[in-house]
């Protein structure tokens, strides 16, 4: 497994990639029309050098994360995704660990991201990865309602949203 800066030439690959996995984990949330990355995305991304692709020995796309710069001192991920035919191999937290060794090349103090889910309901698959993030060492930190970060999304919106922000500290790794 290599992670890499994406290529343009991979947009429509992680476009759907992206879009197939979010719909498919959170289709409960959304209503047709939704997606999760469209090209002015992917291409913003590749512009900033955000998106970073984890390729097999093939140089096939097996997952991928974004990766930001927030603050002087703070870094994110997000969209952090693994192929449906690639899970249970570690690649999440390849990527995972990938991300956190920039931010701390970098010199950033902490990590972020964010999790959205129900506010009226408990869905597995977050609750799975609240928990994960829990023993990598994040820390819940607020939770505000999607649609105050993403008004133009909300038409999409089967229920309410939330989304909840951990940090952690890469102080003392």
């Amino acid at each position: 497994m290599n992670i890499r800066l994406a290529k343009r030439s991979e947009k429509q690959t992680v476009i759907e990639m992206v879009n197939d996995v979010y719909y498919t984990s959170e289709r409960k949330f959304w209503s047709e029309g939704y997606y999760r990355i469209d090209e002015n995305d992917f291409e913003r991304y590749i512009a900033n050098d955000w998106l970073f692709v984890c390729v097999d020995a093939d140089d096939s796309l097996v997952g991928c994360v974004l990766f930001k710069q927030e603050s002087e001192d703070t870094t994110s991920f997000s969209m952090l995704v693994c192929h449906p035919d690639h899970r249970k191999k570690g690649i999440g937290r390849k990527l995972v660990d990938f991300v956190t060794s920039k931010a701390m090349e970098g010199g950033n103090q902490y990590m972020q991201l964010e999790i959205l889910s129900p506010k009226d309901w408990v869905h597995e698959e977050k609750k799975f990865l609240k928990e994960w993030y829990g023993k990598l060492g994040y820390k819940l930190v607020r939770e505000v309602n999607f649609k105050d970060y993403y008004p133009d999304h909300s038409i999409y919106m089967k229920c309410e949203l939330i989304f909840s922000l951990y940090r952690k500290s890469l102080l003392g790794r």
